[in-house]
């Protein structure tokens, strides 16, 4: 039996299950097993884990900062490297590091590994808040996520530094023991710091309660748990030299868990800008069920094996375009519920935009990785470009979506300078996109005029990587901005607090006894997942009535009604032109939000009311219908308070359509 059958089938059933444990919940996981989490957690390595600060949102933002980090660097190598496939001398000057700059396979190496740690970085850390905000606010232990983030990129500097250190020492890292050695070495390193980021996050949604395990949590989760296999496998595979292991350590690594932490944060920033549900529950079943089970079309190499076999992953990696589809049409209807939310805001801007591009960056790789999968290969070096312009242009984006949506909710500040963050999420949506087209452009002549078979026949392909390179430059530069954003929101004095922030303009809802709703109309009415619920009950007492606000957690207690005031009648005539126009209450409140504040004051409600049939109104009057509408006394009136005060009215007084109207 071939190796790999009995590999992936381990894989296959350790993500089985534990899709099925999460399914279940593990939001009651023991006393017992949570303290030994915890001490592992915040015990381990005994003294480091103290030095770490274990504030609220500290170890998310660690990691995002890594990210951005490191962000830069693969933009920086990333340039380089475009600029030698135009001119191979530029960069002989540092050849004397160890690159081998005659083909620049070590610089596209070194690009490809950088790029790599920023997105698992980045992603992470987003990942990270949305893991917290599942649970209690806040991860199990935000000092040890620090940590892990510090110690992964020590491992990486170390691996790049041995190299030349056992140079100084007359080792020959070239030969076969010492390179397979130092290379499974990492691997096994990696796959080991990040157990305890995965402890982290099953501890930290353990704390959920009753809620259910959001879509990015269970992406994180599983992505998580991938990554660890991987490097399981890669270790012991190089060690017992089984290249069909390794092969699929790297297919997982390279291919299953960059798409489901992009997967992790896509599902969680748009939707939440978006104030809408998830569009399609069963897109999101395919796309969390078939990514794993599939063959990514991205970072594809032979394989060694029978016909059979081969024919099998072909039709794996043709399947692994439906999860890809799937998850980008799933969040672009999700954003288009909410798209002015979405334009509005640059992190949520720039995950519409990563999975408007995936799906043709998927279709390049499907076709470049089919050739080098089954094909001739030939088209070998029009995959890298697409395997690069997809990690630097989607991840790029997604890594910039997380920190300009999810950092400033973990650190409890707004986004500074949301202007720049926009002009560094079109930098590098242009650069990424345009630079990778010219790039696979300059491949394509290259490939074209070497297999045409003419001798001594130039290829014109200079200019077109000259054009490439000088259009990446402004990735480059998107990346550079993006960190300046996020250093200047780190630094900003002003703070709010996390656990009790809301995810939409509406901090308080009224929920009113006699009238139904569901979850969805309340999220389509701006209610945000930390919108709190005030359930309104009245009190007989000497003096009068008494309004008695309790706050709800959607329970199923008897609740009377809030204590009503007669409308006045040209509250009536605004229901009644309301109904016959056949305008929603959202189209009406958008009519009165001018200056789009997200609140209606006395003098736009009185510009709105002018311009319909209802009778003339002094500023007093408006005042005093306004304020039988204004539910928590701030002088201003918002979408769910007119929302409660038309559906009463219309409830009450029967209001229908008249004869010869609009709606009739």
């Amino acid at each position: 039996m071939e190796t790999i059958f009995i590999t992936g089938t381990i894989l296959i059933a350790t993500l089985y299950f534990l899709s099925q444990s999460l399914a279940r919940g593990i939001g009651d996981m023991g006393g017992a097993l949570r303290q030994i989490g915890l001490f592992i957690l915040k015990k381990n390595p005994p003294g480091l884990v103290d030095i770490f600060d274990d504030k609220d949102g500290s170890g998310s933002r660690t990691w995002m900062n890594f990210g951005m980090l490191w962000l830069v660097f693969a933009g920086i190598l990333g340039f380089l490297s475009a600029w030698h496939n135009y001119d191979p001398t530029a960069l002989d000057s540092l050849a004397s590091i160890g690159w081998s700059y005659d083909d620049g396979s070590s610089l596209r190496e070194a690009t490809m590994t950088v790029l790599g740690l920023a997105l698992i970085y980045g992603l992470v850390g987003g990942g990270l808040v949305a893991a917290s905000r599942n649970g209690d606010g806040r991860l199990a232990s935000e000092g040890n996520a620090s940590m892990v983030a510090l110690l992964l990129t020590v491992v990486f500097i170390l691996s790049a530094l041995l190299p030349f250190i056992f140079g100084f020492a007359n080792i020959d890292t070239d030969s076969t023991v010492i390179s397979t050695l130092l290379m499974s070495l990492e691997t096994l390193a990696v796959g080991l710091l990040l157990v305890p980021v995965l402890i982290n996050v099953l501890l930290t949604v353990s704390t959920r309660g009753e809620q259910d395990l959001s879509t990015s949590s269970w992406f994180l989760i599983m992505a998580l748990v991938a990554k660890i296999i991987s490097m399981v496998y890669i270790f012991f595979g190089e060690l017992a030299s089984d290249t069909q292991t390794v092969w699929l350590g790297e297919r997982v690594s390279n291919g299953w868990v960059p798409l489901a932490l992009m997967f992790s944060v896509g599902y969680y920033t748009v939707p939440m800008v978006s104030k809408q549900p998830i569009w399609s529950g069963s897109m999101r079943s395919a796309s969390m069920l078939l990514l794993f089970v599939t063959l990514p079309p991205f970072f594809m190499t032979s394989a060694e094996g029978t016909n059979a076999l081969v024919n099998l992953g072909a039709i794996l990696l043709t399947l692994g375009m439906l999860p890809i589809f799937a998850a980008s049409i799933n969040i672009m209807m999700t954003a288009n519920g909410g798209l002015d939310s979405v334009v509005k805001n640059p992190g949520a801007m720039a995950g519409l935009f990563a999975f408007i591009m995936l799906p043709f960056f998927a279709i390049g790789g499907y076709f470049t990785s089919m050739d080098i999968f089954v094909g001739t290969g030939d088209l070998g070096a029009m995959a890298h470009t697409v395997n690069m312009g997809m990690m630097f242009t989607v991840g790029g984006l997604l890594i910039l979506s997380a920190v300009f949506t999810n950092y400033p909710m973990a650190i409890s500040k707004p986004l500074a300078a949301p202007s720049t963050a926009n002009l560094a999420v079109w930098m590098v949506l242009v650069g990424g996109v345009t630079s990778t087209v010219t790039f696979l452009v300059g491949d394509f002549t290259t490939n074209a005029i070497t297999n045409s078979g003419i001798e001594d026949a130039i290829v014109p392909s200079g200019g077109f990587f000259l054009t490439g390179a000088a259009i990446f430059y402004l990735l480059g530069i998107g990346t550079i901005l993006a960190t300046l954003v996020l250093i200047r929101t780190g630094i900003a004095p002003s703070g709010r607090s996390v656990v009790t922030e809301t995810v939409s303009d509406v901090s308080t809802y009224t929920l009113v006894a006699g009238s139904s709703t569901t979850i969805r109309t309340l999220i389509g009415r701006g209610v945000g997942v930390d919108t709190e619920l005030v359930a309104s009950q009245s009190e007989e007492q000497e003096g009068g009535t008494t309004i008695i606000a309790v706050e709800s957690s959607l329970h199923n207690d008897e609740i009377t009604e809030f204590p009503p005031q007669p409308p006045t009648e040209a509250m009536i005539q605004l229901v009644q032109y309301l109904t016959d126009s056949g305008q929603s209450v959202f189209d009406l409140f958008r009519s009165m939000d001018l200056d789009a504040s997200g609140k209606v004051d006395s003098e736009e409600f009185l510009a709105a009311l002018s311009s319909t049939e209802i009778a003339a109104l002094t500023s007093v009057e408006a005042d005093e219908l306004m304020e039988s509408m204004d539910l928590d006394g701030d002088g201003e009136l918002n979408l769910p308070e007119l929302d409660i005060a038309i559906a009463q009215i219309k409830r009450d007084y029967d209001i229908v359509p008249a004869a010869g109207s609009e709606e009739e």
